[in-house]
Formats: structure tokens, sequence, C-alpha cells
């Protein structure tokens, strides 16, 4: 499994994988607490801001943690006059099922970033297809909705044939788009209404935020709590422009018949003006109070809380044992670390490369194996490297319990040939 990570440094992967590992936690904690504040918000402001900020504290959290675990000044480099380069890396290696943990977030990262490229290409489509320009008599009403809502960006507005409802595509330059049944089938006072909703998202930049959505969501997928955040982010979002698009229009009651006569025609009860559940969304324009959930959310986050806590502190009891007093890792003994000569025939065939070793440091800081983990491509270099590195390199051996123990390493060799300066030509005298 460790062999599909050998690009990547054994301290990175290492951190790394703790990182997701912290993050189970960190997140739930964070979402737990967002939970707790959302009640005490009046607003649909206040309350999307309190969600958008708990989604960029769970985007920093996992760099944090990285940037505390990481020891970015492990590792040396030296450039001898023979041109042979070595690079030491002496941390253990990790686990198996930390290496198989990262490769799976790799994976998963992968899947997401093709999701979120294939709704963006799907979205942007629509701006190209089955699109006709918007009514003279209707782009002028859409202009005076667009000065009455305060929105300067430069807007276009197109006709679709492709969608059911009112949406807004792109940040740059945005375009709302008009559903052809809506022209038809709605009110104009109906229809102003929703598009004052997506002007509402122009004037928020709410766009820019789905940039931020896609991120998270695409990094950190694999924590439910953030899908969590993610979806009162959304909620709110429609919330805050509901409210714009009611302020503007000044009737609360015309709103509500415009998002109603538009869900009829779409086969779905599920969403409505791009996001957000109908319903919901009515009850709430109306001042209806909505059903309150049959179990406390913030009973059971506490209660997932405290089992991932007791997990992660289980799992990471080992780690923990391993930086502990009682246990001390691998320390090179520089003096011993001195760079591979340069194989004659290599020199001469001007072949360079570097050479990853994988070795076992027994209980007397000697090397006892040596293999090669990753060859550089001239096996006179590879045997080089892991017969100098056997024959002369020590370390401090790793001790538990004040007992020494053998522990498993890579190290990493570079032969790099020295580039002859160019003589400077001399100024005439």
């Amino acid at each position: 499994m460790t062999d599909l990570l050998s690009w990547m440094p054994l301290e990175t992967g290492r951190d790394l994988g703790w990182t997701l590992i912290h993050f189970l936690w960190q997140g739930l904690f964070l979402a737990a607490l967002l939970n707790t504040i959302l009640p005490a918000c009046r607003s649909a402001p206040a309350r999307h801001n309190c969600a958008l900020a708990a989604l960029v504290l769970m985007a920093l959290a996992p760099v944090a943690t990285f940037l505390l675990l990481h020891d970015f000044t492990d590792g040396r480099a030296a450039l001898l006059g023979n041109g042979a380069a070595a690079a030491l890396s002496s941390a253990p290696l990790f686990s198996s099922w930390m290496a198989g943990l990262v490769i799976l977030w790799l994976a998963g990262i992968s899947v997401m970033s093709v999701r979120a490229l294939g709704g963006w290409y799907l979205v942007q489509s629509l701006g190209r297809r089955d699109t006709a320009a918007v009514p003279a008599a209707v782009l002028r009403r859409c202009h005076d909705l667009q000065r009455r809502l305060a929105v300067a960006w430069p807007v276009r507005f197109l006709l679709s044939h492709r969608i059911e409802v009112p949406v807004v595509i792109g940040w740059v330059r945005p375009v709302i788009l008009i559903p052809v049944s809506a022209i038809v089938g709605l009110p104009p006072h109906q229809l102003d209404a929703l598009i004052l909703h997506e002007l509402g998202h122009i004037r928020r930049f709410d766009t820019i935020t789905n940039i931020l959505l896609a991120a998270v969501e695409t990094i950190l997928f694999y924590h439910p709590a953030v899908w969590w955040v993610s979806r009162h982010v959304r909620i709110e979002r429609e919330h805050c422009c509901d409210d714009l698009a009611v302020s503007a229009c000044g009737d609360a009651g015309v709103y509500v018949e415009a998002l109603t006569s538009l869900q009829i025609w779409k086969a779905s009860a599920a969403l409505a003006a791009n996001g957000g559940r109908l319903k919901d969304r009515v009850a709430r324009l109306l001042d209806t109070p909505a059903p309150s959930p049959r179990f406390s959310l913030s009973a059971m986050a506490g209660l997932g809380l405290a089992s991932l806590v007791v997990a992660s502190i289980a799992v990471a009891a080992p780690s923990a044992r391993g930086k502990g007093p009682a246990t001390t890792p691998i320390r090179p003994i520089r003096e011993t670390h001195t760079i591979p000569p340069y194989p004659k025939e290599s020199k001469d065939l001007k072949e360079e490369g570097r050479v990853l070793v994988e070795v076992t440091i027994g209980t007397d800081g000697a090397v006892s194996r040596a293999r090669i983990f990753k060859p550089s491509g001239h096996p006179r270099l590879d045997d080089a490297a892991a017969q100098y590195i056997k024959d002369h390199w020590r370390w401090q051996p790793a001790t538990r319990a004040g007992k020494p123990v053998a522990v498993d390493t890579r190290v990493s060799v570079v032969f790099k040939l020295a580039r002859p300066s160019k003589a400077k030509p001399k100024s005439p005298v």
C-alpha cells in the first residue's frame, strides 16, 4: 500500500493521515458549535454568516493541524565537489492502514473533483445552448429591477428552453436565465419577484461563495458535518435572497404566489428557485412556525462528538506513546551520514538520478537491511547508494520503555553531476 505513496515524503504522508483523523472531532465540534449558535440568530443573514464562518474554520482547521504536526526542518541536503548530492529522510514508516487512509482520501478528492468540474460544465452549457434574447419589454423591466436592487455589476438576461426555474450562472460576467415557460405562464409581477431573487444572489456575491463550498466539499468530502454545514449555508443563502426579493417587491404574498406557481410546473417537489425546500421557505415568509425536529440535533451531535473523541484517542494512543518521554525515535549520527561517492563509470556516462532506499535500523543503530524502494533508473547508482548506506550510515536507535527497538525508515540519495561553471572572458587591458 505504501508503494503507491512513494512519491510523497514519509513525514508528509504520516502527518497528512493524522490531520485527516484529527479533523473527525474538529469538524464535529465546529458543527455542534454552529448548531448551538444558530437558534440565537434572528435574521437569515446572521445565520448565513455564522454557517459560512463555520465552513471557513473547517477549511482552516486541517491546515493548522498539519502545520502543527509537520516538522519542516526534518531532512537535509548536501552537495560535494564530486557532484553527488544526498537528501536524508529519517522518519519511521507510517503504517499500511495510514497509507491506505491517505490513498482513499486522494482517490475521493479525484472523484469529487470530476463531479465538481462536471457540474460546472453542465451549468456553463446552459448559457450556451437553447437560449434566446429576452423580449424588449421584459428586458427593460429586468434593468429596472436591477437598479431597484442596486446591483451595479453588469448582468445579462437570456431566455432558456432547458430550465424550469430562473437561475444565475457565472460570477465574472453573470447571466440570469429565465425559463420560457415563466414568461408565458407567470403574471409580470410574479416574474419580477423571481428575477429579484436571482439578482439578490448577484448582489450578495453568492456565486463566489459557491466556489468555497465546492472546494471544501471536495477536499473534506468524508466528513458528514461538512455537508451539514454546507447545506445550512445554501438554505440561509436562499432565505437571504427571499428577503431581498420581498423587500424590493413590497409584498410577501406576491412572492409566495410566484414560488407556488413555479413549483407546479416541476415534477419534483424538493427544490424551488434554485435551492431550499419550498414549504419551509413559504412558512418562513408567512411567519408560520415550522415543526421542530423530533430528536435534538445538539444531543445527537454531542454524542457523536464524544464517540469520535474517544475513537480518536484510542487510535492515536500508539502514536502518542511514540512521542512520549518513555519512547524516543531514531536520530541520525550526522558525522556518519557522508555522501556516497559517485561511481566512476556512472560519472563518465553522465548518469544521474534519485534513489529511494528502505532501510531497517537495528537495535545497535546499524543498518541491518537495505533495499531499493524506488530506483534511479541506473543500477550502478542504486547499488552504490544502498551499499554505502548499509556500510557507513549509523543512527542512535529508537527506544521503547528504555529498550532499543528496530525500526524501518527510508532515505533518499540524489546523484547529480556538478555543472562546470562558465569562465568569464577577460577584459582587455
